[in-house]
């Protein structure tokens, strides 16, 4: 451990007295020669602030001898916020004058100056902000304006100043650094130009950069790129060729960077041959490279609507590494054996060049399976004999799956049809089809194969894990199935598999409820198993062109299996290596996923705006302090805010998850079927707002328990 670890190690403890230099040093057991090395570290805490003077300077107070506590600041409405604290089960008040020069989910110390005694249902602790310790944003997305002689951005953040367009024009979409926070007033600099406010699709690149991910490759990045060699023919020369098996991609319709394809046939043993072949993306994308220094930085491919946001360049994504048909190709290959339970009788792993026969699509794939043929010639007898063994050894695998309790959430998602000038036409409800859960199993097997591997040999590695679910988020989701008559006894995965079995249609947000109550699956050099696949050993292997993790195995699986180049003096600095890559590949995915999640909601909100006025009947699937959220049946979510239901003052009953109302006794839990006319659209703030509409009948529900529920 390093001396500051080690001191703030000491400083966070509860029992820490205030100290000064010296006794620091003699806790530390370090002699006078490294006091100035301890001094420096103190100092870089005390600019952090984890340590603070004394009156005299003499010695050295922690945060909890200040009354200093660290949180996240909510502000809504400038006049006022709220600060949210592990320290404190409540959320704090702060008022205007107490809120310094803070924005909103900022990172702050404070102090707590005024504690509230009463009993009033709306009243609050105050407190008091001392410094910012992070700021939530330093960049911001928006469209240059003017106003008299000055320039300022139009976000939905903050009013904000700019200082230096760099050649920005007004009209023009730019991304700005902040360079001066103060109470209600940003000033910024422009660092780059996104587009024109009437480009095609300039709101989804918007919602890209405000993420965090570059919509465009660098010159040097592109001009690296275009000297990579298309020859291969040394590495046909090396490489054991696959050309005598069949092999084929499945994709979605729309799909140009293939980067798996698939193999089958029955053995005479009546076993399975499984090859999965992945695209070689390592040997082109070399470590240390300007693609590759970029393909870190961005972490993964964006799925926008009807944009891809690319890790790699179009060069290396869709034609060099993309196993496009009857294109002789790099590849890793995962060959097995399985046997008719599922389990993997033996496999091989090596470096091979395929030729796919044939470019099949989930749609036509799963229409084969449907009718037993189709009209077109790709989609021929041999193949519906190919794409049915695929199905029979998927079926066996989901089996075997399931049985060691893998979790299968099946929740439909909603899919934003655009147009060809990116407006929105539809939104329309999706879900999984035949072929899709088909190559799902197959990548998860080879996944698992790989992983498997790599582990039985010890060696430093990258892992895909997936912890158990929080326990007072499971408490939570008990009571409320309890309520409706469903039981989640344990916290296993087969118990809380069985209790998703046993959810009727009618109650299926308890599955999205569910979901929220697990952790997210991340990347980690340490194995720990997935919990969602209930796997005690899993990686990330199959898809290299759009995230960086798998390419990284994919350089792990040649230093290890093909060069055979195990050292055990670099263990240390791999694994810490690793570990880096797992956490910036862990916070890049979730950044994605809630650039995609923003994505959707900013096109609902578009398609939305067009049905002001009219009434929808959904179904309550959260229920907050503020107000109900109800989804409709196509996947659009909105919030009915308390402060609108006017028929009666309602308060938010945490344990039995529900709003319920003093004067009526009037109650709205999750599940129930509410009658809501929407009334406001925010496109910028991707928020859509209901009202109720009321009824007699309130569809349906009347005491809770009747209708649907589960008896």
């Amino acid at each position: 451990m390093d001396i500051k670890s080690e001191l703030l190690e000491i400083v966070s403890k509860p029992t820490y007295k205030p100290l000064t230099l010296e006794e620091i040093c003699d806790v530390l057991e370090i002699d006078e020669s490294e006091k100035d090395s301890v001094l420096n570290v103190v100092l870089e805490l005390i600019d952090e602030s984890y340590l603070f003077y004394n009156k005299k300077k003499t010695r050295f107070l922690n945060r909890d001898l200040m009354g200093y506590h660290e949180g996240r600041v909510s502000i809504k409405n400038q006049n006022f916020g709220f600060i949210t604290s592990s320290d404190f089960h409540y959320d704090l008040y702060v008022t205007k004058a107490a809120l310094k020069d803070a924005y909103d989910k900022d990172l702050v110390l404070f102090k707590v100056n005024k504690e509230f005694k009463g009993s009033k249902r709306d009243s609050h602790d105050e407190a008091t902000i001392i410094k910012i310790l992070a700021r939530d944003f330093l960049t911001l997305v928006g469209k240059v304006y003017q106003y008299k002689n000055a320039y300022y951005l139009e976000n939905e953040k903050a009013k904000c100043l700019i200082n230096n367009l760099n050649d920005a024009k007004v009209d023009d979409i730019v991304n700005v650094k902040i360079t001066k926070y103060s109470f209600g007033m940003l000033e910024a600099d422009v660092i780059s130009k996104i587009g024109r406010a009437s480009d095609i699709g300039i709101d989804i690149l918007m919602q890209a950069v405000k993420h965090g991910f570059s919509t465009k490759f660098t010159e040097g990045v592109l001009h690296e790129v275009d000297a990579i060699e298309r020859d291969i023919k040394s590495e046909l020369e090396r490489r054991e060729n696959s050309f005598d098996k069949d092999i084929y991609t499945i994709d979605g319709d729309d799909s140009k960077d293939l980067d798996d394809a698939i193999s089958i046939k029955r053995l005479d043993n009546g076993n399975y041959f499984l090859g999965v072949y992945i695209a070689d993306v390592s040997y082109y994308v070399k470590e240390g490279s300007l693609v590759d220094k970029e393909a870190y930085s961005r972490g993964t491919s964006l799925y926008l609507i009807d944009k891809v946001i690319p890790m790699l360049p179009v060069r290396l994504s869709n034609d060099l590494c993309s196993l496009n048909p009857s294109e002789e190709k790099l590849a890793i290959a995962c060959e097995m054996e399985v046997d008719k339970l599922g389990k993997v009788a033996s496999s091989k792993i090596f470096e091979t060049v395929i030729k796919t026969k044939g470019r099949l699509t989930y749609s036509k794939c799963n229409e084969l399976l449907e009718k037993g043929t189709l009209n077109d010639a790709l989609y021929n007898e041999k193949l519906f004999e190919v794409i049915s063994l695929m199905k029979e050894l998927s079926d066996i695998l989901a089996n075997k799956l399931h049985k060691r309790g893998s979790l299968d959430f099946d929740i439909p998602e909603g899919k934003v049809l655009v147009d060809d000038k990116g407006e929105v036409v539809d939104v329309v409800k999706v879900e999984r089809g035949e072929s899709e859960r088909i190559i799902e199993q197959f990548m998860i097997l080879a996944n698992e194969t790989v992983a498997e591997t790599i582990y039985s040999l010890d060696l430093p590695f990258i892992y895909r894990v997936h912890d158990k679910p929080d326990i007072i988020k499971l408490h939570d989701l008990r009571v409320i199935a309890g309520y409706m008559g469903y039981s989640l006894r344990g916290e296993y995965s087969n118990e809380v598999q069985r209790f998703l079995e046993s959810i009727d249609e009618a109650d299926e947000f308890l599955k999205t409820l569910c979901l929220r109550a697990m952790p997210k699956a991340i990347y980690l050099e340490e194995n720990i198993g997935h919990f969602g696949l209930a796997s005690s050993c899993y990686t990330h292997f199959t898809s290299p062109i759009r995230r960086y993790p798998d390419l990284l195995v994919h350089r792990l699986i040649r230093k290890y299996l093909f060069k055979n180049e195990i050292d055990a003096n670099e263990f240390s600095s791999l694994l810490t290596k690793i570990s880096e890559i797992a956490a910036h590949s862990s916070k890049k995915e979730r950044d994605s996923i809630m650039c995609e999640y923003d994505c959707d909601d900013m096109k609902k909100c578009e398609y939305m705006e067009k049905h002001i006025g009219e009434e929808y009947v959904g179904k309550i699937s959260s229920i907050t302090t503020f107000g109900i959220f109800v989804s409709l049946d196509n996947t659009i979510e909105g919030l009915i805010r308390i402060k609108d239901m006017h028929d009666d003052y309602y308060i938010f009953d945490q344990n039995l998850y529900m709003l319920r109302g003093e004067r009526t006794n009037r109650k709205y839990r999750v599940g129930d079927s509410v009658k809501v006319k929407v009334v406001q659209v925010n496109k910028e703030l991707g928020e859509i707002d209901f009202n109720l509409v009321y009824n007699n009948s309130r569809s349906g529900k009347k005491n809770g328990k009747e209708n649907h529920r589960k008896k």
